[in-house]
């Protein structure tokens, strides 16, 4: 496995180099702040591997409808530690359960009202682009802080 994947032509080294899973990241946008979102990279990253690999995304992910998009586009796994460590702080193990539990409903209803109810049954066809109805800001991601 091999984390911070970003282009084609970092998919194509890692199966030159025997990776067989692709873990595609901009670190959260820590480094580069400017730089495309990891979910916008994926399809890219995808299409490079030839089928070759599996893919593990990260980059923000706060609710279950953003893991359910992260596999639509074709991630095996979707990474969660930013949430993770907010609700680690919050309330500690219980918080984390309570996180998890909180995923698990989000991505269920999500699921249902696309009447699925398996991710296997997801495909691109779920996904549609949609403008912003509001101008992103710094705590876009964090409404309720």
């Amino acid at each position: 496995m091999l984390k911070g994947i970003q282009t084609a032509e970092d998919a194509e080294l890692c199966l030159e180099h025997g990776v067989d899973i692709i873990y595609v990241s901009n670190h959260g946008g820590r480094q580069l702040d400017h730089c495309r979102g990891a979910i916008e990279l994926l399809p890219e990253v995808i299409s490079a591997a030839r089928g070759k690999a599996h893919f593990i995304l990260d980059g923000g992910f706060m609710r279950g409808t953003d893991i359910l998009k992260g596999v639509v586009r074709g991630a095996a796994m979707v990474g969660i530690g930013k949430l993770q460590a907010l609700a680690l702080g919050a309330a500690g193990e219980r918080g984390v359960v309570r996180m998890l539990e909180i995923l698990e409903a989000e991505l269920t209803t999500a699921m249902k009202l696309l009447g699925t109810s398996t991710l296997g049954e997801l495909d691109g066809t779920y996904l549609q682009p949609a403008l912003p109805v509001t101008v992103p800001g710094a705590l876009s991601a964090l409404p309720l802080l």
